[in-house]
């Protein structure tokens, strides 16, 4: 690392900030108002932030400010540095009082309905004084909120990705996904079901571009079928579950969440290649806080617990 070089560059911290402010704001005038700045001083620190780098940040599109190629760089990059501070604030903040702090964890169905409570409540009852922030979202959303630092880990789905090539991966338990119906639904009296029984019936589908989407079509294709014409995509728990219990739609769903939710029913078939390793997603470079790594190692003994039972369910 060139330390002595970095003492000499124009690139200062301000100019990530309002190069962020700009580009999530799309308009000099509104990012100027959330920085409490005038437009002309905003409009020198983004010359200066261009200068420091050699290259134009933005164009005008309209009244748009439209990140360039270089533009675009410098905004992953500054997400991952304005994250960066924001973990070493914390750190510290709780190297001095570590009943203090904030955890911000995202989750994906995967792991919501169990894993996540047990180890929270395991976690507020060493350190009751922490805050805990869950976010629930599509997966896409938070591995980019993670990357941004605006989240410390995430709980759900490991697998082999594009989408998650970048994280550091703890994989937790394995479980199948299964089939679900509200008890009542005719797909229950079918004997020996297949997918060719199933696809004419409404679906609550997982989001398109994820691997548990992917898998599914590929069973569809494998039996010589197209995807359910009447469908819906949902990965919101709330949603699923109100759509197969009272609407009629067939759904996926972890077996040990299907295991729990009374008001529904998993079908006998079994789908290839919709097993998931539950676990947790880590920024691969950004060190965890003090309370985020706690968190991290009841996520891990509740993790185990559900393990042993899914292997020896008895």
């Amino acid at each position: 690392m060139d330390l002595r070089g970095l003492l000499t560059t124009h690139l200062k911290l301000r100019h990530l900030v309002i190069v962020l402010a700009i580009a999530e704001h799309g308009s000099l005038v509104r990012a100027a108002e959330e920085l409490y700045l005038t437009q002309p001083a905003l409009s020198r620190a983004l010359s200066e932030a261009e200068r420091a780098v050699g290259a134009a940040l933005f164009e005008r599109t309209g009244k748009r400010m439209v990140p360039t190629p270089a533009g675009l760089a410098y905004l992953e990059h500054s997400k991952a540095i304005v994250g960066h501070l924001g973990t070493l604030r914390r750190r510290v903040e709780e190297l001095t009082d570590p009943n203090v702090g904030l955890v911000r964890i995202g989750a994906h169905v995967t792991g919501a309905n169990l894993l996540i409570p047990r180890a929270i409540a395991r976690f507020t009852a060493e350190r009751p004084m922490v805050e805990v922030r869950l976010r629930e979202a599509p997966p896409e959303t938070l591995i980019q909120e993670l990357g941004n630092g605006d989240l410390d880990l995430l709980v759900g789905r490991v697998t082999d990705h594009p989408s998650t090539s970048r994280l550091k991966l703890v994989p937790l338990y394995r479980e199948d996904f299964r089939i679900v119906a509200a008890p009542g639904h005719p797909a229950h009296g079918v004997s020996h079901v297949g997918l060719q029984d199933l696809v004419e019936y409404p679906w609550v589908l997982p989001l398109a571009n994820t691997p548990l989407r992917d898998e599914l079509e590929d069973n569809f294709r494998a039996a010589g079928l197209a995807s359910p014409v009447q469908r819906v995509e949902s990965s919101t728990p709330a949603t699923l579950r109100t759509l197969v219990a009272e609407a009629g739609y067939l759904a996926l769903m972890p077996e040990s969440m299907a295991v729990a939710e009374g008001g529904l029913q998993m079908l006998e078939l079994h789908l290839s290649g919709l097993a998931q390793q539950v676990g947790l997603l880590l920024h691969a470079d950004r060190p965890l806080a003090l309370s985020a790594a706690l968190l991290v190692k009841k996520l891990q003994e509740v993790g185990a617990e559900i393990k042993q039972d899914l292997e020896d369910p008895a």
